[in-house]
């Protein structure tokens, strides 16, 4: 049984288009790790339009001789806990989301910088670049 090995799509390149590539590689991780530090922003702010929907459905609620009643569902303070929840739920939502995809591009990134980098060593090695 013979293995077949995958040829590597690189390795019929020159130094300088690998140098190229490697480039524009990391010109590409610098710009994944920018949209993950604002999708991490995004769901920073969610989290605290979370928190402030919380404390105000703490005061939507009704009191009745010192007592919880119940809430209120015409009051403002309910309103804004609505808006508040709704707008931490689409932030958190977003930012989770472009957060986890500029994760993984950057992930495949790394793979094939390690790749150009590996094959960019040998040529040097070989040739004494």
């Amino acid at each position: 049984m013979e293995e077949v090995k995958e040829e590597n799509k690189y390795e019929s390149l020159s130094y300088d288009e690998l140098s190229q590539i490697s480039r524009d590689d990391h010109q590409e991780d610098v710009r994944q790790y920018d949209k993950q530090q604002n999708a991490l922003c995004l769901v920073v702010i969610g989290a605290i339009c979370l928190i402030c929907g919380a404390l105000f459905i703490i005061l939507s609620f009704k009191r009745k001789n010192n007592k919880m009643a119940g809430l209120d569902f015409t009051s403002l303070p309910f309103f804004v806990s609505i808006a508040c929840f709704v707008a931490a739920a689409a932030l958190l939502t977003i930012g989770l989301i472009r957060f986890f995809k500029a994760h993984n591009i950057r992930k495949a990134l790394e793979v094939e910088i390690m790749e150009v980098t590996r094959l960019k060593t040998a040529m040097m090695a070989e040739n004494n670049y």
